[in-house]
């Protein structure tokens, strides 16, 4: 444990930040809406109706999600089933979404993923769907009606690269199974992005969290093994955002670029094993992300005045892990 001597003025401005925090933690619900476009074939039918099944699982089970607050949409042949809350058109779609707009509050975070096969039109990307698709655009315009601390775009099907550009935002987070618009095959990422929800090995600093970053991560590098051990060409290559200047970053080099920090700090699962107060982990995770957002947008600032924030964050950190330790 090590303890900073403070000014006046530091301990006022960690107070006012502390009292933010708190009261962020107080009321954060998490919401997911996981949509799946047209199979077009029955064993594809079944393969996106296995995703489907499999997140709802993960995200109502050991991912801690309330069920009222999982919403799935799937194709008509689907839509039956009792994990599924309606049909994935475009009208239901937009139906969804005002729902939700109405439910989610500044302080919640929804996920919203998309499961099925993509189409570009050497503009847009759109996931397809029973009757008219909505392009990237819609789906921009759609999010932009929601009002939370963090909106999380996961989109697996092929040619979902441009949505990056559409999404990309202020505390929003993108990803994408494939780089560009081109890259129009099947792909393999959503087998393995599904896999991470409860798959140990994707807690991949062994801490027992699970961070939006981590996802990314496996779902990538056990992509690109799968085509490393067929021997094939690999046909995606996925990118994430979280740094709102529309450019994604693969996983190679994730860890030099702007983007992950946000990342880093959105959490699919928290550990609790460290905490004596249910409101620190909350606390803690805000402090984190006001660091991440902090470092994602070093290269914009002075050093000095990088620092000096850097800093006072730090101090905060410490000012909490002491008050953590304290509750042991």
């Amino acid at each position: 444990m090590w303890r900073v001597a403070l000014s006046k003025a530091t301990r006022i401005a960690l107070g006012l930040i502390l009292a933010c925090i708190a009261n962020h933690a107080n009321a954060q619900e998490r919401y997911a809406l996981v949509i799946g476009g047209l199979g077009g074939a029955p064993d594809q039918t079944s393969r996106i109706a296995s995703h489907l099944e499999d997140t709802y699982n993960a995200f109502t089970g050991p991912l801690g999600f309330a069920r009222d607050n999982v919403i799935v949409l799937a194709e008509r042949a689907i839509a039956g089933s009792d994990y599924v809350s309606g049909e994935s058109t475009a009208d239901g779609i937009r139906a969804r979404f005002a729902e939700l707009s109405g439910r989610l509050t500044p302080e919640d975070e929804i996920y919203i993923l998309l499961f099925g096969h993509g189409s570009y039109d050497g503009e847009q990307s759109a996931l397809n769907i029973p009757r008219r698709d909505l392009p990237g655009n819609d789906y921009a315009a759609l999010s932009n009606e929601l009002t939370a601390a963090r909106i999380i775009w996961i989109c697996t099907m092929s040619s979902s690269g441009p949505f990056i550009q559409a999404l990309s935002g202020t505390d929003r987070i993108v990803i994408t199974a494939t780089q560009s618009g081109t890259q129009r095959n099947q792909t393999i990422f959503p087998t393995y992005l599904v896999e991470s929800l409860t798959e140990p090995a994707a807690d991949l600093d062994r801490d027992g969290s699970l961070s939006v970053k981590e996802v990314f991560q496996y779902a990538a590098q056990q992509t690109a093994l799968h085509y490393e051990t067929e021997g094939h060409l690999a046909t995606e290559h996925s990118l994430l955002d979280d740094n709102a200047d529309g450019e994604g970053t693969r996983v190679e080099t994730l860890d030099e670029s702007r983007d992950g920090y946000i990342a880093g700090v959105t959490w699919l699962r928290r550990t609790q094993v460290l905490l004596g107060d249910p409101t620190l982990a909350s606390e803690r995770t805000a402090l984190e992300t006001q660091i991440a957002t902090l470092k994602s947008r070093k290269s914009q600032m002075g050093t000095d005045a990088y620092y000096a924030e850097l800093e006072t964050l730090f101090v905060a950190l410490a000012r909490l892990n002491d008050r953590i330790e304290g509750e042991l």
